[in-house]
């Protein structure tokens, strides 16, 4: 792979599109060139509702990054994508040795291969394949590749969501006309992970939770793997719709919530009553309380963490490394005060900025850039460890435009053996 190679990923949340183009420094960290994005209403919960609408928004983004970043024609992106249908599903597989058999590469990959097979119900799609560890004639191993039994087991982790979630990301695609999806697509949640979690939390158990605008993802983590995946079909625009009840437009319910609203109504100290503009053209202005702000907020988001709350509690496994907040929502204020008193557990913000370089502008420390740093991780490895697919990337480009009408059912077909990223619905903040 070529040095300091520019990577180009794309992050479609609930309300805004970005576009990155970034660098890996021969010190691993990330140099962020330049990033462009737009408020869009295409995406809601990680589904692509309006493809052709969703595709001029990429088409124009592309054209902006490339004079920003003064790039070449951007022909690929790595998109980021994440859902709410998407869930998590324990399978094991096991195959019959024999005596004193030897595992080989390509028996365990037959093994990984056959999961994609085993979910065979009307319109669900498997995502993504994860491997947990094996059993060889009943003893747990990592890696039981190159030794003896008589049988081995696999123990996977599937993720699994509604399949027309990749066939309008497809769609989307189809209609840009220039920009090709590139096969790789690292799941989202693997991407902040990668970023946000070091290795001993992810041993140790750690809950990863991402707060995006329409929805609340929780990862939790032990002995060094994604274990458990739940997806809350809530986020931020929820709260900030409860308090634009009150009377005021969206816009500045939004505004209230970031600057003055309090995740705990306990943490308000000194209320203050705060006059704003009423939604209803000639009407007095509506006047609202911190405290009283704070006790809307923390009553939708106690009702948002429910099912997280519940998942955290019934967790079979400890989580010694406690609980990590990302995502735009992640800066409601008191929110990590919130997540302690509900929880029991030690909680922290999650924090990327030391994988950028020195010289990247400060503002992509926001947490809102976490996940797409991430990603910018995770393709750079995927391309140093397969070099021939940028070379088969430069190839594909121009075929692609020739079979632009046979896309549907066949552009996917790639990801059957690649760990796929989801749409991440956050960035509400940003």
């Amino acid at each position: 792979m070529e040095k300091n190679m520019k990577h180009v990923v794309i992050d479609m949340g609930s309300s805004r599109i970005s576009v990155m183009a970034a660098e890996v420094l021969d010190n691993g960290q990330v140099r962020i060139l330049s990033e462009e994005s737009k408020r869009s209403e295409e995406v809601k919960y990680g589904f692509v509702e309006q493809p052709s609408k969703a595709a001029f928004t990429i088409n124009e983004l592309t054209r902006l990054l490339q004079n920003s970043a003064r790039l070449g024609e951007i022909k690929r992106l790595c998109v980021s994508v994440n859902a709410k249908t998407m869930r998590q599903v324990p399978l094991r597989i096991t195959r019959s040795l024999g005596f004193g058999r030897v595992v080989t590469r390509s028996l365990v990959d037959e093994m990984d291969e056959e999961c994609y097979a085993r979910i065979n119900q009307p319109n669900v799609e498997i995502y993504d394949v994860i491997p947990m560890y094996y059993e060889l004639d009943g003893t747990r191993t990592d890696d039981p590749i190159g030794r003896k039994g008589a049988e081995l087991a696999g123990v996977y982790n599937l993720i699994v969501g509604n399949a027309d979630i990749k066939t309008e990301l497809e769609r989307c695609f189809a209609r840009t006309g220039n920009v090709v999806l590139d096969d790789f697509m690292p799941l989202g949640v693997e991407a902040l992970a990668q970023v946000l979690l070091d290795d001993e939390e992810r041993e140790a158990g750690c809950a990863l939770v991402n707060f995006g605008a329409t929805t609340t993802t929780l990862a939790l983590y032990a002995e060094g793997s994604l274990q458990r995946l739940l997806v809350v079909p809530l986020g931020g625009k929820n709260i900030t719709w409860d308090i634009r009840e009150l009377g005021i437009s969206e816009a500045n319910a939004e505004r209230l919530k970031c600057l003055k609203g309090s995740a705990l109504k306990s943490m308000v100290t000194a209320p203050v009553r705060i006059q704003i503009p009423s939604s209803e053209a000639g009407a007095s202005p509506v006047k609202v309380d911190t405290d009283f702000l704070a006790t809307i907020i923390e009553m939708r988001l106690t009702e948002m963490m429910q099912p997280i709350f519940k998942e955290l509690q019934e967790t079979p496994f400890p989580l010694k490394a406690g609980i990590v907040l990302s995502g735009g929502g992640s800066k409601l204020q008191a929110l990590a005060e919130f997540m302690e008193e509900k929880t029991g557990l030690p909680v922290r913000f999650g924090d990327h900025s030391a994988w950028l370089s020195d010289d990247t502008d400060e503002r992509f420390s926001d947490p809102a850039y976490a996940q797409s740093v991430g990603t910018v991780l995770l393709l750079h490895d995927y391309l140093e460890e397969n070099p021939m697919k940028m070379t088969a990337a430069n190839t594909e480009k121009e075929a692609d435009k020739t079979k632009k009408s046979n896309t549907r059912g066949t552009f996917f077909e790639k990801t059957k053996t690649l760990m796929l990223r989801f749409f991440e619905d956050d960035n509400y903040l940003k």
